[in-house]
């Protein structure tokens, strides 16, 4: 009958055990996502929003930090103008706070349905000088301008109706 050797069994759980890590750890290794390599920003959502009661088109762009953003940043979005005269660019600036941001253009108007205009997004250093990442992104609108009701239906500040919607 064969002698037991403790000490043997010992070191070859110890180099199998060993192995195992060493293999999970380059495994862990190759498949991990580097930091410097992600997006600083994620794109939620975006598009058109159409308001019949003010009769106005307004470009909205949800995004969120992937990557930390410190505070004091600036979150920059160039929507292109429908009507075609250039950009409206809109700013946001970082806060410690907050992880989601929604950027608004002021009123368009042009806006034909099924047509791509370009968004472009781009994250700025604290004096706006420095572009520090960016992305391009196309919206369209299942609805055109034609659909919009010629005055607004509806009045501010009480939300009363147009005179010219009796």
């Amino acid at each position: 009958m064969a002698e037991f050797d403790e000490a043997a069994l010992t070191w070859r759980l110890f180099l199998v055990t060993s192995g195992i890590c060493l293999v999970l750890l380059a495994i862990g290794w190759v498949t991990c996502e580097r930091a410097e390599e992600k997006p600083l920003l994620a794109v939620l959502g975006g598009g058109f929003t159409i308001d019949h009661n003010s009769s106005e088109i307004h470009y909205d762009l949800a995004v969120r930090e992937i990557r930390h953003l410190r505070h004091g940043m600036i979150i920059e979005a160039d929507f292109e103008d429908p009507a075609g005269n250039g950009y409206y660019v809109v700013r946001e600036r970082v806060q410690r706070w907050r992880k989601r941001y929604s950027l608004r253009s002021p009123p368009v108007c042009g806006v034909r349905a099924r047509k791509r205009y370009l968004v472009m997004l781009r994250v700025l250093n604290d004096q706006g000088e420095e572009e520090l990442w960016s992305d391009i992104i196309y919206v369209s609108s299942h609805l055109g301008e034609d659909v919009m009701p010629e005055p607004p239906l509806t009045t501010w500040p009480g939300r009363d109706l147009s005179p010219h919607a009796r």
